[in-house]
Formats: structure tokens, C-alpha cells, sequence
């Protein structure tokens, strides 16, 4: 579904990715973990377009995405919960979630995409009429991936998605990738908590300083004593 192939990208004269080249194929939960600043999360915007200064190959679903806009890129499916939720703190939480449906592919089927949301997540439900910045940590995480999921995507990319969360919860939203997952949407994860990402993950990727460094299975990226203690801080 994604395949990057030899990924350089910048901010400005700066080179954050070095040589990256993953895929992931559909159906999958694939995760990439690493230091803090590693460029874990430069390259899911990368991949989402918000970072212009790239060299490489991206394809998504056979295409070349190299040359295509942001939006355009959602247009197709490629849909990006960024790392802070970024909610519009002012809205309601179901005017937040209707945004999510606001391109093309989504528009026509929001109503009924709305009450699957709801159905999934029923906090937001009880809370559709109360504005995003009141709500607690949680509840803004479980809108802004609901937001995502109102743009009905076939590759859905989660940046730090338990970032700053009690422990109840960060478990809540582990579990509640699998589901999107069973739902049929593809998963790429960027995580701070490699255990518990590479647990619910088929495949994972390492990253340190701007490369890959390994990659495998989720279940042997964790069995690998040396990798958990260099790399995962485990």
C-alpha cells in the first residue's frame, strides 16, 4: 500500500532523513520507534507532503506521490493524525469530527460515517455539543483520531497517539488501533512506548539519526535483548 524507496527529506539545509526505504502493506499495523528525534515523525509528514524538500520515491497504492499535493493526497486515502491532536480548540467536538469529512471522498457518506464514530466511541457522543479545548486528554485524543477516521481512510498514520496520557488509557488506545485495523484501514504508527506499539504491530522499524537501523517482526524487534537495551531503552 505505502513503499518509500530511498527517502532523503530537509528542513531547510538541514537533512533529517538519511536513505529510508519501508513499506506497508494493507491490512497491516506497521510501527516506527526510536529516540526522540530520530525523524520518526518527519517522516510521516514526509509522506503526508508537509515537508517539500524530499529526494526519493513515494508510492502509495502504485502511485507516485512525489509530485502531489497535501490535500490531494487525502484525497486518495492517505489521511495523518498529527503528534498533539491539533484539534480546532474552539469548535465542537462533532463540528471537529465533521471537518474530518469535509474532502470529497467523505462528504457524501459523513452522516453515516458520524454515527459509526459514535458507535466506536460513544464519549464522543456525550460530548458532541462541548468544545475541544475543554476536554480532558483522553477524550481530545479520541477526537482527533475520529477526526482521521471521518475521512474514511485506507492508510491511516498516528503520530505519538498516547503522547501525555495515564497509563488506562495509553492500553485504551493500543486496543483501539486493532480495531481501526479488523475495520479494514491500514495502520502506520509512530510511537514513544516501543513495547506496547511493537506488541500490536505485524511489522517495526528502528530508526536512529535519520536511518533505519533494523527492522522485523513486531514479536522479534521485542525478543532481541541486545536491540531492546541499544535502541528501545528496554
Amino acid at each position: 500500500m505505502l513503499e518509500l524507496k530511498n527517502v532523503n527529506s530537509y528542513y531547510g539545509d538541514v537533512q533529517v532523513l538519511r536513505d529510508i526505504s519501508l513499506s506497508v502493506k494493507k491490512g497491516e499495523i506497521v510501527t516506527i520507534v526510536g529516540a526522540n528525534a530520530a525523524g520518526k515523525s518527519t517522516i510521516l509528514k514526509t509522506v503526508s507532503g508537509t515537508i517539500p524538500k524530499m529526494e526519493g520515491s513515494i508510492l502509495f497504492q502504485g502511485q507516485e506521490l512525489t509530485s502531489v499535493l497535501p490535500h490531494q493526497r487525502v484525497e486518495k486515502g492517505l489521511i495523518h493524525v498529527p503528534e498533539g491532536r491539533r484539534l480546532f480548540q474552539n469548535m465542537t467536538v462533532r463540528e471537529n469530527l465533521e471537518m474530518g469529512a469535509y474532502i470529497r471522498r467523505a462528504r457524501s457518506s459523513r452522516a453515516q460515517t458520524l454515527l459509526n464514530i459514535y458507535e466506536m466511541l460513544p464519549r464522543l457522543k456525550e460530548r458532541e455539543k462541548q468544545l475541544a479545548g475543554s476536554l480532558s486528554g483522553g477524550e481530545q485524543q479520541m477526537c482527533a483520531i475520529g477526526r482521521g477516521l471521518m475521512s474514511r481512510p485506507d492508510l491511516l498514520m498516528l503520530d505519538e497517539p498516547t503522547l501525555g496520557l495515564a497509563p488506562i488509557l495509553v492500553q485504551w488506545v493500543f486496543n483501539f488501533i486493532r480495531e481501526i485495523r479488523d475495520t479494514g484501514v491500514t495502520i502506520l504508527l509512530v510511537e514513544q512506548n516501543a513495547n506496547k506499539a511493537l506488541e500490536i504491530s505485524d511489522r517495526g522499524y528502528v530508526l536512529e539519526n535519520g536511518r533505519i537501523v533494523l527492522e522485523g517482526t513486531g514479536s522479534k524487534l521485542l525478543s532481541d535483548q541486545g536491540l531492546r537495551k541499544a535502541y528501545l531503552g528496554m
